[in-house]
């Protein structure tokens, strides 16, 4: 029996530097689907409504499940991003994820007030809080205990970021 046409859908593909790659799909109800797949492997889903510019759902899930999930759809996953192949290209760019203690300086204070990127030279690119990635954050977003922060910048940069949020001087 020969299988029904089927029609392509656009899939939009961005490269989130840093953060991996990610892909939109617009579904044919309305809204979208966006998925995140990170260098380590780690996908994330993410579901909007229509006309929303904020996610309904997100679901992580890690390469494993990830692949299962494809397995029962029945299409071979997207590969995560190479790794080498980023370095490469970013050359003497550094990328940190630095996690937020409780006891972090940085806790409850915003971006701005952080005064990161003027005392370090590292930009903070994106945050993740939880499921949640918030990537480009505004400079009145607030830090809170458990977010990680992506960190860009030189490697002297990020190093000294590091250090300035996990030695407490922040």
């Amino acid at each position: 029996m020969p299988e029904p046409d089927v029609t392509p859908i656009e899939v939009r593909e961005s490269t989130l530097p840093g953060v991996g790659k990610k892909y939109v799909m617009p579904l044919a109800t309305g809204g979208n689907v966006a998925i995140v797949v990170r260098p380590d492997g780690q996908r994330q889903v993410f579901h909007f409504l229509p006309e929303e510019d904020r996610p309904c759902d997100v679901v992580t899930l890690t390469r494993d499940e990830g692949q299962q999930l494809a397995n029962l759809l029945g299409a071979p996953m997207v590969a995560s991003p190479d790794l080498d192949k980023l370095e490469l290209v970013l050359g003497a760019l550094e990328i940190e994820w630095v996690p937020l203690e409780d006891d972090c300086d940085l806790v409850g204070r915003t971006l701005a007030e952080s005064r990161l990127r003027r005392r370090t030279g590292a930009s903070v690119v994106a945050i993740l809080r939880g499921d949640t990635a918030l990537p480009n954050p505004d400079i009145d977003v607030t830090f809170e205990a458990g977010d990680t922060l992506l960190l860009i910048g030189s490697d002297e940069q990020t190093r000294a970021a590091r250090a300035l949020i996990e030695g407490g001087g922040a």
